[in-house]
Parts: C-alpha cells; sequence; structure tokens
C-alpha cells in the first residue's frame, strides 16, 4: 500500500528495479537498502512484475534514485484509499512471489 510523502504532498510505493540482478544480489539490495531492524522492518519476501502491471492502473513511476541507485517510486495513486486499495490488490495479485531465503 502506498504511504503518504508529507514533503511531496502525494502517495507513493518505494520499489526498485531489479533487471538482471542475480537473486543474491536482489535480496542484498533488499537487506542493505530496505530491511531496518531498529524500525522493526525486515524483509520477508519480494514481490516481482513488470512495471507495466503499475502503469497498467494508471499509476506512473518516479525514477529518483533516491536513497539508492535502483530506487524508484510508484505515483499518482489515488486520493479515495478504497481506489488505491483496490489498485494495489491487482497489481499484488500478479505478482510473482519470493521469500526471503534465509
Amino acid at each position: 500500500m502506498p504511504m503518504f510523502n508529507a514533503a511531496k504532498r502525494r502517495f507513493e510505493t518505494s520499489t526498485h528495479r531489479i533487471a538482471g540482478l542475480p537473486d543474491a544480489q536482489l535480496w542484498e539490495l533488499g537487506y542493505s537498502c530496505v530491511e531496518n531492524p531498529a524500525e522493526k522492518r525486515v524483509v520477508k519476501a519480494s514481490g516481482i512484475g513488470k512495471f507495466e502491471l503499475v502503469t497498467g492502473q494508471g499509476l506512473a513511476l518516479d525514477v529518483n534514485g533516491e536513497p539508492y541507485p535502483r530506487h524508484v517510486d510508484i505515483v499518482n495513486w489515488p486520493d479515495d484509499k478504497n481506489v488505491r486499495l483496490m489498485r494495489a490488490t491487482e497489481i499484488a495479485d500478479k505478482l510473482r512471489l519470493l521469500v526471503d531465503p534465509r
């Protein structure tokens, strides 16, 4: 689900581009850039899919490289919470699930 970014005044979902990454590097990216045990944020799995799943829902991609080079924000989420939930669910239903190998 997207979170509201007050500084940018938009809902966004943080993700990253993984094309060409072997699985081991995918997990290392998650462990080093996403996981934060101090905030109780632990990588458990990854949803893999093409960005067309996102753009097909009327959403857009902000390829910004912040806070790491492969970072992308999914943006243009609607204000209506129920519509956001529906779009996020439709995307998630089509992703390939990879479970953390640890």
